[in-house]
């Protein structure tokens, strides 16, 4: 596989990892779940030893995100609490193999 096929895996994969735990609701499109957690690809690479793609996203959960209260912007923090994760995915079968830090 190449690295846009791995990122495509990727994505579809935290898009589910992240319904299932409450972000979003159960069969949305993907795209719709990425955008909701402001998905993002913040690194890719090959790890020629394990045959493995690593692809590093970021996300920021509703709790995580920035509020978008008008008076929020008084206190100066409307910065997103990001979480950063990779995604290690076997080339050979595109299977995911482990999802986390």
């Amino acid at each position: 596989m190449d690295v846009k096929e791995a990122v495509q895996k990727a994505a579809a994969y935290v898009a589910e990892m992240e319904c299932l735990s409450g972000e979003g609701v159960e069969g949305s499109p993907v795209d719709d779940v990425l955008r909701t957690i402001r998905f993002a690809v913040e690194g890719t690479k090959f790890d020629i030893d394990k045959g493995q793609w690593v692809i590093e996203v970021g996300f920021a959960r509703k709790w995580d995100q920035a509020s978008a209260s008008p008076l929020a912007g008084l206190s100066g923090a409307l910065k997103d609490n990001r979480t950063f994760k990779n995604v290690r995915i076997d080339d050979t079968t595109g299977k995911v193999v482990s999802y986390g830090g």
